[in-house]
Parts: structure tokens; C-alpha cells; sequence
């Protein structure tokens, strides 16, 4: 299809002039609404004349473009929840037959391709949608494939993102039809208007939507009709992808059989809003997967934005102009107007799959949802041009979530971030453009070298006696005279230097650290410098901070406004949301509020079974169970107590090493459950075990040593047996 830029009738919209205008207009119209009727001498005249044939495709398109921008997001929606009441008969709904063992209850939606009913299956009661061609066994050859296919295709898919097909056949008036599950639910843009999800909850629902396309790809299916009209969001908040009746068949790249499309050379089908570039040219070869990645990507500007990136065009031919060129209103800018944030990193991502050639797009929908599940996990996303300072910093801001027991590991990243910098000075000038949250990483790794430097024995403070909580202060000491002309970003770093001393049972210098810290970024967030998002973290430092020192009041209002903050800027089910709600609840049970408590932590868990894979994610739902495992050894059930932490241990073996700290502290807790039930000499294995971790992460002088210990010693004697394991 040839763009046509001419608001003026063309020579080409004319035909051959044999058809007036009007009478090209008339038949265009009748093939856009069946109801309008048509002159058959005028249609036989279109179908033999070349030139009237594409006067009449052209008008066509710019039909269907005009009722696509008239609606947004506009749709077939096959098996949506609203039903359009018609008059039902005995056996069926009136006007079509009978399909033995179906009840048709009413029509829900009708399309181009088809009609869709509401339906019960007698034997089962169960409802699904029956979904029937139009024009029954009078439809044309091309219309019967394309149903079929249709039917070939969805049968061959099982996935929980899309609709499942429970059976086909032919009604008793020669009518195809076929049976499938019916999705309570809404249209993706109706639901987006309904509910107003923020940008990182679209992310998400787009990484279901991504596996359910890589699903059908991989299995050779290319949907060819994404829009929001054909994906449902049912009433778990899951989104359904559906109307596989223009999709192809392919393997490869190539037609898997003859059948795989019943499309003439140089006719669209799809909806043009929609369409990738590629697929509104006359090379059908152009099209491929990439072109279900474009598509995913008009869905999720205007989910983002509020409107599709090409509402503004005023013909097919500017459509076709614009999208070929890549010319579209900026995504933050116009979503900023409408008081909504949207992450660089998804923004990224989204102008990714909006390129005009398809070989600047992701190579899969499996690539998307992989970017996406890193832009949900803080992870640097691979669409991202791989920047050193952009990996680090992305590095630094996951770790400043951990625990922080596992904040020694902050350095270790900071260092390697700091490595890669020098390494790769040269070629990060011409790989990146200078951004302003560059140069704010840059100073903060500045301030780290100069702050590690001063460590140094041979060059700097150090000696070969320092130790941990001796290096933690020069690098202190150190980063607050380099950052005294920068407040905020001193603050993030003392905050990570804080949890950092907490987590070395250093409280009174972490007491000093973190309450600095969060005094920089409280001043920050009331002048609206610093983000809900980053002043939250600060409040979770502080109440870490308080329940360290059993200040157990200061600590749940702390984390209460922490937790208000994440739910509105990261939404329920992010992993920082969570574990401020995990540890909100220990605080509760630390005062004796068990209900509340169990409260939290079944929210906790339900939410973290949403997380996207990884190893942060296992390890946030490894502490939720090791939380309520606490928890019901507290209400006095040690049986539920072991349950748990053994469930915690599966969860964190596969992710963290042998010896680290939270596996000896799970060790620790799950040797006083064994010894309240009796098992003594499980407990004195489980405590022998943590003590050997506990000791070499900790030392001596750690309290969590310390108990483990006791609860070991204890042990021994109660069997009478020395630590050596001897009689």
C-alpha cells in the first residue's frame, strides 16, 4: 500500500473514470459496513478494473484509519465481558443455528472476522465464548482459511496469557464455529483508564504480555493484529492476549504450509494504528515477529502517555509518513505534562520497539521481556547503550535496597564500577551523551576513589592493623569533605556507609550516619529535590536503625511512611515494597501485635509471587517466610516455625553461598525451633552449623555469634556431649 499524502482527490482515488467519485465512495463504504447497501454492476466494475481497485483500497484505508482515530484503541475484543443483548431462541440465538451441546446466551462483540457469543456448555455448565463466522456457509474461501487457521492456531497455544480453545466443529447449518474460554474481563485501555496503574505496574503487565507473544512466536505464530481491543485484563489483574484471526503461521521466517496466509499480494490486514511500517508496504515478505513488537509498542505509549504516538495524523498517508520516519511526540515529555513520571530505562525501552526499521527493534519478544523484568528489578536493562556509569549506578541502587548484612557487597560493586570507569574512560565519551545523572555518578565515584586512596597504606591513612569499622571511617570522614557542595548525593552515600556500620553491629556510628542522612534527603524532599522513591529508602534506613536499638514506636512510623511512599511510587508488588511491609511486620511482632503482623506478611507474600524472576527476588521472598517462620515461633508454634525456615532455606540455597549470613542466621533459628520440639540433636547440628557462619561473617563479639554460641554450648550439655562431637 502506497502512501497517499493528498487531502485532494488524486488522480490515482479517481480510477479510471468510467465509476464517479461518489459510486467509489459507495462501494468503499459497503466494504467497511456490511449494512450499506450495493450496487453489484459498480462492485463487478472494482473487481475487474485495476485502477478502480486501488482508488477503492485507498479509500478503504482511510476509512478504517478515521474510525481507528475516532476511537482509541478501538478493537475486536473477542471474548470481552460486555454483552449485547439479543433475542435468544430455544436452541441458539436467533439468525444462526444451532451448535449441539452449547446454550447461546447473547452476542458479545462482533468484528470483522467474526461473531461472538456468550455461551454455557451443556455437559460442563461451564461459560466460554463461541466465536462464529460471519456469513456463515455463505462466507468466501478466504474468510473460511482464515477462520480455520484461526481455530489451528489458538488450539496449538497453551499459556496463561492466552485464551485457550476448548473445541470446534460445524453447526448444523454448515456455520463454523469453535468454543473457548471466556474471560471475564476488560479491554487493556479500559482497564487503564479505569484504574490509572502508574508506569512501573504497566511494566509489569507488559512483561505478561511480552512472554505470551514470545510463547506464540516461538511456536512459529505471528499475531499481526496487537491492540489494546484484543487484550483482556481479567479480574486477577491478568492480562490475555486473544483474536489470533489474522495471525500467521510461520517457522523460521517462512510459511509453515500453504495455508499460513490467505492474504493477497499488496492488501493490509491488521489495523493501521497499530501497523507497523513494514506492514503497510506491498512486501509481505517484510513482515515478521518484529512487527508484534512494534505493535506492543503503540499499546504501551498510549497506555503510558493517554493517546497513540500517530493520533495526530489526518490521513493514511501521513500515517504512513510519520511512522516510517519515527516521528512521534516524545513519551516523558507528554506524559510529564500530564503529571505522570515515566523511567528513562522504560522509555528507552519503548522507543526501541517504535524504530522504524525493524532491525533496530528487540530480536524477540523473549528480549523484551527480559528488559522488561530488568527495568522492574533495578537490573541495567539491554536496550541501554552499556555505559559504564549507567551499569554501576543501576549496580549501586539495587544493592542500596539489600539487607544490610549483605551491604559489604555494596564496595565490592562500587570498586568494580569504579574499575570499569578508568577502564573504559575512552570509549564512554563517544559511547554516551552527557546527561546530568551521569555527572552526578561520576562525582559520587570520585568520591569513593578519593575516599578508598585515603585507605591506602602506601599513599594514604591506612595501615595493616586497620580494620573494617577503622576503614568505614576514613571513608566517611573522607566522602563528607569531598561532597560538602553536594547534599543529596552525600546523603545516599552516607546512608549505604550507614547500613553498611549497622550491619557490623557498629549502631552508635551507624545511629550518627543514617539520621544525617535522612535529615539531607527529609530537607530534599520537602523542597521536591529528591524523590518519593529515594526519601522512602532514607525512611527505611531510619527505622532499621530504630529497631536495631528495640526503639520499636520510632520504627513503625518510619516504616509506615516508607511504605506509604513505595506503594505510591513503585506500586504493591516491588520487591522494595514488599520488604518494607516484611519488616514492618516484625516490628508488630516485636510488640506483641501478632494479627497485624501475620497481616503484613501474608500481603508480603501474596505480593512477592508477582515478583519477576531473580536472584533479589528469591531472596526478598526467603526472608518473608523466614519472617513468618519468626512469627509463628513467637505465637508458640515451633512445628509451623521449622516448616518455614526450612522453606526459607530452599528459597535462598539456590542464589546465595554456603556460608553466607543469612543462611546461618536461618540455621540459628531453626535449631531453637527443633530444640522446642524436642529434637536435640538436629538442633545441636543446626547450631553447630550456624555458629561456623555466624562467626566467620560476624566474629566473636556479634551478638548473632554470641547466641549461637549459647544455643550450642547449651546443646552440648543437655546431651552431654563436647564440642568436638565427642561422648
Amino acid at each position: 500500500m502506497s502512501p497517499d499524502d493528498e487531502e485532494t482527490p488524486s488522480e490515482a482515488s479517481r480510477g479510471c473514470g468510467e465509476l464517479s467519485l461518489e459510486a467509489l465512495d459507495r462501494v468503499a463504504a459497503a466494504r467497511t459496513d456490511p449494512s450499506i447497501p450495493l450496487d453489484e454492476m459498480a462492485l463487478a466494475h472494482v473487481l475487474l478494473c485495476p485502477q478502480c481497485k486501488v482508488a477503492v483500497d485507498r479509500k478503504v484505508g482511510h476509512i478504517r484509519l478515521q474510525r481507528e482515530l475516532s476511537r482509541t484503541g478501538s478493537g475486536s475484543g473477542s471474548s470481552a465481558g460486555r454483552q449485547v443483548p439479543v433475542p435468544a431462541t430455544a436452541t441458539g440465538v436467533e439468525g444462526h443455528a444451532l451448535i449441539p451441546g452449547y446454550r447461546l446466551d447473547g452476542e458479545i462483540h462482533r468484528g470483522g472476522q467474526g461473531v461472538v457469543f456468550l455461551a454455557k456448555q451443556i455437559a460442563t455448565r461451564r461459560r466460554c465464548a463461541v466465536k462464529m463466522l460471519i456469513g456463515g456457509r455463505f462466507a468466501t474461501s478466504t474468510q473460511r482459511i482464515r477462520f480455520e487457521r484461526e481455530v489451528e492456531v489458538v488450539a496449538a497455544l497453551r499459556h496463561p496469557s492466552i485464551v485457550t480453545l476448548y473445541e470446534s466443529g460445524v453447526s448444523s447449518q454448515g456455520e463454523p464455529w469453535f468454543a473457548m474460554e471466556y474471560v471475564d474481563g476488560e479491554r487493556l485501555d479500559e482497564f487503564v483508564r479505569r484504574t490509572s496503574p502508574t508506569p512501573r505496574h504497566l511494566a509489569a503487565l507488559f512483561r505478561r504480555i511480552a512472554d505470551a507473544v514470545a510463547y506464540a512466536h516461538r511456536r512459529g505464530v505471528i499475531h499481526r493484529d496487537l491492540k489494546p481491543g484484543n487484550i483482556l485484563v481479567d479480574g486477577d489483574g491478568v492480562p490475555r492476549v486473544l483474536d489470533f484471526g489474522l495471525a500467521r503461521a510461520s517457522t523460521g521466517g517462512e510459511r509453515a504450509d500453504a495455508r499460513s496466509t490467505s492474504t493477497q499480494q499488496g492488501e493490509f490486514v491488521g489495523t493501521y494504528a497499530y501497523a507497523a511500517p513494514e506492514q503497510l508496504t506491498e512486501d509481505a515478505s517484510a513482515v515478521d515477529s518484529r512487527c508484534d513488537l512494534y505493535a506492543l509498542g503503540v499499546i504501551l505509549y498510549e497506555c503510558l502517555v493517554g493517546e497513540p504516538p500517530f493520533a495526530g495524523c489526518k490521513s493514511l498517508g501521513d500515517l504512513v509518513d510519520r511512522k516510517s520516519r519515527g516521528v512521534f511526540p516524545k513519551p516523558r515529555e507528554t506524559a510529564a505534562k500530564q503529571g505522570v513520571r515515566i523511567d528513562r530505562d522504560l522509555e528507552v525501552i519503548l522507543l526501541r520497539l517504535l524504530a522504524p526499521d525493524p532491525m533496530r527493534r528487540y530480536e524477540t519478544a523473549s528480549a523484551l521481556a527480559e528488559d522488561l523484568a530488568r527495568a522492574l528489578d533495578g537490573r541495567p536493562i539491554l536496550a541501554r547503550e552499556d555505559s559504564v556509569a549507567y551499569v554501576a549506578w543501576k549496580n549501586i541502587r539495587r544493592y542500596w535496597v539489600l539487607s544490610s548484612m549483605a551491604a559489604i557487597l555494596l564496595l565490592t560493586v562500587i570498586a568494580s564500577g569504579i574499575a570499569l570507569a578508568v577502564a573504559f574512560s575512552n570509549a564512554e565519551s563517544e559511547r554516551i551523551r552527557a546527561e546530568a545523572e551521569r555527572e552526578r555518578v561520576e562525582r559520587a565515584y570520585a568520591s569513593f576513589r578519593n575516599a578508598l586512596e585515603t585507605a591506602d597504606p602506601e599513599g594514604g591513612e591506612g595501615s595493616s592493623t586497620m580494620n573494617v569499622a577503622d576503614f568505614m571511617v576514613l571513608v566517611e570522614r573522607q566522602v563528607r569533605s569531598e561532597l560538602q557542595s553536594e547534599p543529596e548525593l552525600l546523603a545516599e552515600i552516607l546512608q549505604a556507609l550507614g547500613l553498611i556500620q549497622l550491619g557490623f553491629d557498629d549502631s552508635l556510628r551507624a545511629g550518627a550516619t543514617i539520621f544525617r542522612a535522612y535529615e539531607i534527603q527529609a530537607e530534599g524532599h520537602r523542597k521536591g529535590t529528591v524523590s518519593d522513591e529515594r526519601f522512602a529508602s532514607a525512611l527505611h534506613a531510619l527505622a532499621r536503625l530504630r529497631f536495631a536499638e528495640r526503639d520499636f514506636a520510632n520504627s513503625e512510623k518510619a516504616y509506615r511512611e516508607s511504605l506509604a511512599l513505595r506503594m505510591g511510587a513503585l506500586g504493591a508488588n516491588a520487591v522494595d515494597t514488599v520488604d518494607t511491609a516484611r519488616q514492618l511486620a516484625s516490628v508488630l511482632r516485636e510488640q506483641k501485635r501478632f494479627e497485624e503482623a501475620q497481616e503484613l506478611l501474608d500481603f508480603a507474600l501474596e505480593q512477592s509471587a508477582s515478583f519477576a524472576p531473580s536472584g533479589d527476588a528469591a531472596v526478598a521472598r526467603a526472608a518473608i517466610l523466614n519472617g513468618r517462620a519468626v512469627l509463628f515461633a513467637a505465637t508458640g508454634d515451633h512445628v509451623g516455625a521449622a516448616r518455614e525456615l526450612r522453606a526459607t532455606l530452599d528459597a535462598l540455597t539456590p542464589f546465595v553461598s554456603p556460608d553466607d549470613f543469612r543462611i546461618g542466621r536461618t540455621l540459628f533459628s531453626l535449631a531453637r525451633a527443633e530444640k522446642r520440639l524436642g529434637n536435640l540433636d538436629a538442633a545441636l547440628d543446626y547450631a553447630r552449623r550456624s555458629y561456623a557462619i555466624l562467626q566467620l561473617r560476624k566474629g566473636d563479639a556479634a551478638r548473632s555469634a554470641r547466641a549461637a554460641l549459647e544455643l550450642m554450648e547449651s546443646l552440648e550439655e543437655e546431651l552431654g556431649v563436647s564440642s568436638d562431637g565427642g561422648a
